[in-house]
């Protein structure tokens, strides 16, 4: 392999490190950009995954009822506590370390040969994962519960919950703490699940594993639509930018391990804007119309899975509308595309359609936990002047007051953004393609630490997706990077340390006083002061 030292040597003249350590330095830094040491470090990575499915495989569990997650499985042991997080840890510091070999200018290997590297081994992980069981989340479980209760008992999944199946039913028990919940999806969704269970001829067992591959399918579907957009707008980091996706553990245990349904949410949202992307430099023309009618396709499938897609909207409508030439063209473009997407939104969710007073969507914030929503709740809750539902409205009036700002200024920056790419005498493409990124990037980060009332780690796939396209943003990487670290540790806080210790379980306000800020903290600390993911030298060729 040939390295390019002077660009090393420039890195480190920069960090203005003394000769003899700037030595060690670069040759670590060859060491890890041999594609043999890439090599090790993926392979010992896929058997860190086989650990994580090996103890705990879904044929042997998958009739666990109540269901179980990882503590349990463990039995809150001390090993299982330890070897938890020694996992966790050990797959990202191997993911950091193939990130920074990845990204070493190199001569040896061609574009299309690095990319096929990623794809095969993401794909191998998540063959590991396929055959896990769910260990940290029973969502999958639920799914094909609410399709099997449509499927066999003609029960709707956006009404009927799981309580309302027939008695005897020999899997309704493993709905667990959600089976008085009716679903708060999208109906493309559940036409997907219920698809599932037809294919399985009911069979729960294959009906959870066309579940898991539905996941497999639209992680590997979301790496590769990456790939293509940054092939067409930051091409020497197209590589960088899939393997920040494809190699996240999160992204992978989320995705396979758990099969949450975000990541088909993804897939969409990913398609729309790739036609988004090419909007932005096609003329007007038959090709212009068909990249519209994908852009409003994708959203609304998006939409369909999972409703919170329809917050970053906004912004990709005006990134499209402040592409015209005149005030007449912007407002037509943003209410045409708008309204297509909005109508048909409804006339797919119309035959299936609950009803506001049942809509599941309304429902699912009027609880709160392990999140800065709840710990607020607690602390108001403390005021003796204060009851319970003050204490939420307080709550919910400071925080959507709070998103609120944050929503308004992401929107200002769009617009400010649009209006400079607009001005000037060159008008710039990945302007106007990074504005709305950032802003959809920013504003889930800010709803999940925020306005979320109950924290789930899998709602990071979100935003996981658009840090990658916004490559190589230190900021941008750093906040995803540490969020998707410490939204997996936390984990053996709640599930395992609150057992331990039954006070913090019974003292809610203590146990979220130290639960809330272990995941926040770190989250806001590389907001404010970002970690360097990637290294910062540029060079004609990316890895």
């Amino acid at each position: 392999m040939t390295y390019n030292h002077k660009k090393c040597e420039y890195l480190y003249q920069l960090a203005n490190v003394k000769p003899n350590v700037k030595q060690k330095i670069i040759t670590y830094w060859k060491q890890i950009s041999n594609p043999r040491q890439l090599g090790i470090s993926l392979i010992v990575s896929g058997l860190i995954y086989l650990a994580f499915t090996l103890p705990f495989p879904l044929s042997r569990y998958y009739t666990a009822n109540p269901p179980v997650d990882y503590a349990k499985l463990t039995q809150h042991s001390v090993w299982g506590f330890a070897a938890y997080p020694a996992g966790i840890l050990s797959i990202f510091g191997l993911y950091l370390i193939n990130l920074r070999a990845l990204t070493q200018p190199t001569s040896r290997f061609s574009d299309k040969q690095i990319f096929r590297l990623i794809l095969l081994s993401g794909a191998a992980f998540a063959l590991i994962l396929l055959f896990s069981y769910p260990q940290m989340a029973i969502d999958m479980l639920v799914y094909a519960l609410h399709s099997r209760g449509w499927a066999l008992y003609g029960l709707s999944p956006f009404i009927a919950n799981v309580e309302a199946f027939p008695p005897g039913d020999p899997w309704a028990g493993l709905a667990g703490e959600w089976a008085d919940a009716a679903s708060p999806y999208g109906p493309l969704w559940e036409w997907l699940s219920l698809g599932a269970y037809h294919l399985s001829g009911g069979n729960f067992l294959v009906q959870l594993y066309i579940l898991k591959i539905i996941g497999v399918l639209a992680y590997l579907g979301s790496a590769w639509l990456i790939y293509r957009i940054l092939r067409l707008v930051h091409p020497r980091w197209a590589m960088a930018g899939t393997a920040f996706f494809a190699w996240n553990p999160l992204v992978l245990f989320e995705s396979v391990q758990n099969a949450h349904n975000d990541i088909v949410m993804v897939f969409f949202l990913l398609l729309a804007i790739w036609a988004y992307t090419r909007l932005l430099d096609t003329p007007k023309g038959w090709q212009y119309f068909a990249f519209s009618a994908l852009f409003i396709l994708g959203f609304t499938f998006s939409i369909l899975i999972k409703f919170i897609t329809f917050l970053i909207l906004p912004f990709f409508l005006l990134g499209l509308a402040l592409r015209q030439k005149n005030w007449l063209n912007r407002f037509a473009v943003m209410t045409v595309n708008g309204l297509a997407i909005m109508l048909l939104s409804g006339l797919l969710m119309r035959p299936d359609w609950p009803g506001w007073e049942n809509w599941a969507v309304l429902q699912a914030g009027e609880g709160a936990g392990r999140s800065l929503a709840a710990l607020l709740v607690l602390a108001l809750r403390e005021i003796p002047e204060i009851s319970t539902s003050q204490a939420f409205t307080y709550t919910n009036r400071l925080i959507y007051l709070t998103f609120g700002g944050i929503y308004l200024w992401g929107l200002w920056r769009v617009i400010c953004q649009g209006r400079k790419c607009f001005s000037a005498t060159a008008i710039t493409p990945n302007a106007a393609f990074e504005a709305p990124l950032r802003a959809g990037f920013y504003i889930f980060v800010w709803y999940i630490l925020l306005v979320a009332s109950v924290f789930h780690a899998w709602y990071l796939l979100w935003f996981m997706s658009l840090a990658a396209l916004l490559i190589p943003e230190k900021r941008v990487l750093s906040v995803a990077f540490i969020f998707s670290l410490m939204a997996l540790l936390v984990i053996p806080y709640y599930e395992t340390i609150r057992v331990w210790l039954p006070y913090l379980n019974q003292n809610h306000l203590l146990g979220h006083l130290i639960g809330v800020p272990l995941l926040i903290v770190p989250v806001l600390f590389s907001l404010w002061m970002p970690i360097l993911i990637l290294p910062e030298f540029t060079g004609d060729k990316w890895g």
